[in-house]
């Protein structure tokens, strides 16, 4: 082997370069690396066949997140040669700059505006997603979140359940509506009665104790007497 072919092989066995392509459906995942340029002379515009790309975990547990046109890599060649390399990818370049320059923060950004960012820091954790996004979680056993205060804000909210209990008082500021009947123990549980602060409008028949409100009737005691309780 003479002193170019070495200086060749020592070289090539770490480029930095760019994704030109990527092809998802091969197994594994590869995609193809245009390294240095027409003027470099240890490159000479070099674009490798297809190579696969390192994954974050590939084993029981499995990330997909490839690599995109443009992307900054570094070349990793077994001996020096190309055929055989391995793709390194994420290297922040001027037209791909680093989402954030905070020491604090684990950033993660998409191609369509979303982020997702936790600041060790203040222990904040936000998830700001592009206009029209939707949120799915799907978990068949439960879900729980245990937290101090809690705030749902939205145009329209919906509770799709067979039962919803409610352990603490609830206080609703805006119109109460039920379509299927209402049900309870007031008197029970707590020694507490219902009371209405303000005027009540029934449109059908309200009874108590079995005695109807608007059509129960009396007995004359006599004249000058009180009636006797409803019949």
């Amino acid at each position: 082997m003479d002193a170019n072919e070495f200086r060749r092989l020592i070289i090539n066995m770490i480029r930095k370069g760019a994704i030109m392509d990527v092809n998802h459906a091969s197994n594994p995942p590869t995609c193809r690396v245009s390294i240095g340029g027409p003027d470099d002379p240890d490159g000479e515009g070099l674009q490798t066949n297809w190579l696969p790309f390192l994954s974050v975990r590939a084993g029981t547990t499995r990330e997909w997140n490839p690599p995109t046109k443009g992307e900054g890599v570094v070349l990793i060649c077994p001996m020096g040669d190309p055929a055989q390399g391995v793709v390194l990818c994420g290297l922040n370049t001027d037209s791909a700059p680093a989402p954030s320059n905070s020491p604090d923060t684990h950033t993660r950004a998409y191609p369509d505006g979303a982020i997702v960012e936790y600041n060790h820091a203040n222990h904040s954790l936000s998830a700001t997603l592009p206009a029209g996004a939707t949120v799915l979680i799907v978990a068949p056993g439960s879900v729980t979140v245990q937290t101090k205060d809690a705030t749902v804000k939205a145009d329209e909210m919906t509770i799709d359940a067979k039962n919803t209990k409610v352990t603490g008082s609830m206080l609703v500021m805006g119109a109460f509506e039920f379509q299927s009947g209402m049900t309870g123990s007031a008197g029970v549980a707590g020694g507490s009665t219902m009371k209405i602060n303000g005027a009540a409008d029934f449109t059908g028949e309200v009874t108590s104790q079995g005695k109807s409100l608007p059509n129960h009737t009396h007995m004359e005691q006599g004249d000058g007497k009180e009636v006797s309780k409803p019949l």
